[in-house]
């Protein structure tokens, strides 16, 4: 059977015009298409309380956190920036809670953008709230301009370890994101650094089945290494 992937719901709870000002709980196309065609049957999780995580997750084989809004800094003992965005408790809560219990039980975890982030933060990393504040070099766009499309690619990374393989040894991605990681988790292991130094992806270093990248793969599924990305997940089943 093929294996069913829990796909963390965002939500949009301003003035909606999707339908007559109604609430909305969605996931991009993009993450249904790839999980489908790599083989997984996707499903999409509405974020919820932590105590009925264990009830989502018992439906499942893998987890699926992806891009949405900031995670909140007081998860890393940060007071809030002015430069940070919309954050959710309630979501990074809820996720947080998903994560612990499929790292229990084993089952193969992916994230994307703020995916990565929760996933550092939860396994005692830290991020930037902001790219600007790592100081440094600021010649790449991490939040690219409004006028490119998402399927747009932006700047290179250079793949390292077991990424070499499906992805190559440089990879063009778009960048769709305005935090960074900080301190990398000690149990993660970087896979992926743009020219500037940002870490963009990361694996675990005890070969638990987990692969987080920080750029949206989603949106560019015309590109074939993209698509190799959602493939390498499902060999995790």
């Amino acid at each position: 059977m093929r294996p069913r992937i829990g796909i963390v719901g965002n939500q949009y709870i301003g003035d909606s015009e999707i339908f007559y000002h109604n609430h909305a709980t969605y996931t991009f196309q993009g993450n249904v298409t790839a999980m489908t065609q790599a083989g997984g049957i996707p499903m999409i999780i509405p974020i919820q309380e932590p105590q009925l995580a264990a009830s989502y997750l018992a439906g499942v084989d893998g987890l699926f956190l992806p891009g949405g809004q900031d995670v909140s800094p007081q998860l890393y003992g940060q007071q809030p920036h002015r430069l940070l965005k919309q954050t959710s408790l309630t979501r990074d809560r809820f996720e947080l809670a998903l994560f612990e219990l499929a790292r229990q039980q084993r089952k193969p975890i992916l994230g994307i953008c703020r995916g990565f982030q929760l996933i550092n933060v939860a396994l005692g990393g830290t991020l930037y709230q902001d790219v600007s504040l790592r100081g440094g070099s600021q010649a790449i766009a991490h939040d690219q301009a409004p006028e490119f499309l998402g399927n747009t690619a932006t700047h290179w990374v250079t793949v390292h370890g077991e990424l070499q393989k499906p992805l190559g040894e440089r990879l063009f991605v778009n960048s769709l994101h305005h935090q960074v990681i900080s301190k990398l988790a000690e149990s993660l292991i970087e896979a992926a650094t743009a020219d500037d130094g940002v870490i963009e992806a990361a694996v675990e270093k005890d070969g638990y089945p987990l692969l987080a990248v920080q750029w949206h793969p989603e949106m560019m599924l015309d590109n074939a290494k993209m698509r190799a990305l959602f493939t390498k997940y499902l060999a995790f089943f």
